[in-house]
């Protein structure tokens, strides 16, 4: 580097800091993130490795021998820089990037962001889930055995059916919508799942149906008389929902 690039760095430097002074402590720390995936793609045009793609930009995915996988952009804090990248993005970014490669999927700490988002997004809201029972979504703490994402799905999908009564009046329309002679288990709950536009039937068991069927016909909604479609003493959708509901 000659003298007068060495100068023109030196004042580029002064001014970077004065800036950063002015910022945020979030901004900052947004520039940081950034200023070291510029010295990532630095240190490898010096190395003479040319690439492209998000994995190879934050680190993520070592593609080197053994024998340079600490020393290099690939190692440890390579994972911790895709980390603070990825907890920038939302839900659908984040589907979208997962969509893109496996590799995104199997990092340790993919689960992590979905249960951070959920949290975020839904907060202490209740809703149905499979298969028919009202959870919220940081009911549990985060557990490597979860299925985050799809869990995250789930709560999407009920976003239309927030509580027990909200089922139970919409089953009292949908039998008024059907001839319960001809019509099984299997198209109420198709129906149900129309009606309450929760977007996937399999929310609903069949268990939790024939159970709903059950309050419909105790609450004497058709004309004044008993429904009369299910003769069961065990609620297993009472036994589900415990006491959440």
């Amino acid at each position: 580097m000659d003298a007068e690039a060495g100068e023109k760095r030196s004042a580029a430097l002064q001014q970077l800091l004065l800036d950063l002074e002015c910022l945020p402590a979030e901004e900052v720390w947004r520039v940081r993130i950034f200023a070291g995936l510029r010295r990532v793609v630095a240190e490898r045009r010096q190395l003479g490795v040319y690439g492209s793609g998000l994995s190879e930009l934050l680190g993520a995915e070592n593609q080197h021998d053994s024998s340079s996988s600490s020393a290099g952009p690939s190692g440890a804090g390579g994972e911790g820089l895709a980390m603070a990248v990825l907890s920038l993005l939302d839900a659908p970014a984040l589907a979208a990037l997962g969509r893109t490669r496996r590799h995104w999927r199997s990092l340790p700490h993919w689960p992590e962001h979905w249960f951070l988002l959920g949290r975020q997004d839904f907060g202490k809201q209740r809703r149905l889930v499979p298969p028919g029972k009202f959870e919220r979504f940081d009911q549990t703490m985060l557990d490597a055995e979860v299925d985050w994402h799809a869990r995250y799905g789930n709560f999407m999908w009920a976003a239309r059916c927030p509580s027990v009564e909200d089922l139970r009046m919409a089953v009292v329309r949908v039998v008024h919508s059907l001839d319960l002679e001809t019509s099984g288990l299997e198209e109420v709950r198709r129906r149900l799942a129309i009606e309450l536009q929760i977007g996937h039937e399999s929310l609903l068991s069949l268990e939790c149906v024939e159970q709903l069927l059950e309050d419909a016909s105790s609450m004497r909604s058709m004309g004044g008389r008993p429904l009369n479609l299910v003769d069961r003493s065990i609620s297993p959708l009472a036994e589900s929902l415990g006491g959440h509901c």
